[in-house]
């Protein structure tokens, strides 16, 4: 597979408007074919009368639609495979924490992490999991004080 680099930047305002608008139409595509599997053709304008068609395979097809909403809100977007090894900053940063508390969640066993030298490296994988585990007991435990404050009559 060959890749190129690009540099991450924030999207223009004509540019949010047109991821917002491609998100919709696509959208509607999906919904409206959500028993194919088949892929689409991005089509666009050469110079003169000719056109590239560039087959688009159905399983980036929902990827395209997270892109494009998250353009369409003004983020900067960047594709990262799911096996990607990152440093301790890194994943401080995508679960919005301080690198001391991410490195005492690794020493605590609580993520799974290797060491290269003296530095730490974790999977993206193991990073969403510990997110997703920590959402769901978030939630739990919201879920419990709400019954707590319902019995005692402090919620409507």
């Amino acid at each position: 597979m060959v890749r190129t680099e690009h540099h991450i930047e924030l999207p223009d305002d004509r540019a949010a408007q047109q991821a917002a608008y491609a998100a919709k139409q696509l959208t509607a595509y999906l919904k409206a074919n959500a028993t194919t599997d088949a892929d689409i053709q991005l089509v666009g304008e050469d110079v003169g009368e000719t056109s590239t068609s560039i087959p688009v395979p159905a399983i980036a097809l929902g990827i395209l639609v997270d892109v494009l909403d998250e353009l369409a809100d003004g983020n900067a977007v960047a594709v990262v495979p799911v096996q990607a090894e990152m440093t301790s900053q890194q994943a401080a940063d995508l679960l919005n924490v301080s690198r001391p508390y991410l490195i005492k969640l690794l020493d605590g066993e609580h993520i799974p992490y290797r060491r290269v030298g003296n530095r730490r490296k974790i999977l993206l994988t193991h990073l969403l999991e510990y997110r997703q585990r920590d959402e769901m007991q978030r939630r739990r435990v919201a879920d419990k004080l709400t019954q707590e404050a319902e019995r005692i009559g402090l919620a409507y």
